[in-house]
């Protein structure tokens, strides 16, 4: 009696490890838990046609929006709720530009 009663408990026992194993997804058998990956930021459900310029990045470039929207269509990240600052052009070229005309004229 005592050995059926060995031999039905380690069915069982062997069933539930079995069972345990199975169930396991595939980081869980290996002890290693992966990091969540960060969820992306909430994009508009309903776009507007409203002119609200915001300031994005896109593949470290910065352009400017007409709204959210549409930088988040694009892939963009809003860096800030303004228009991206514009850098002044260099006067440096007109100089040259004139120095050149004077030396075709003088050659003449």
């Amino acid at each position: 009696m005592k050995l059926r009663t060995i031999g039905y408990a380690m069915i069982v026992v062997v069933a539930a490890v079995a069972m345990a194993i199975g169930s396991a997804s595939t980081s869980e058998a290996k002890g290693k838990k992966k990091k969540a990956a960060a969820a992306p930021p909430p994009q508009p459900q309903i776009c507007l046609m409203e002119y609200a310029p915001v300031c994005g990045s896109l593949k470290g470039h910065k352009f400017t929006y007409a709204n959210a929207c549409s930088a988040y269509k694009d892939g963009a990240s809003i860096v800030s709720n303004k228009a991206c600052p514009v850098k002044k052009a260099k006067k440096g070229k007109a100089k040259k530009v004139k120095k050149a005309k004077k030396a075709k004229k003088a050659k003449k």
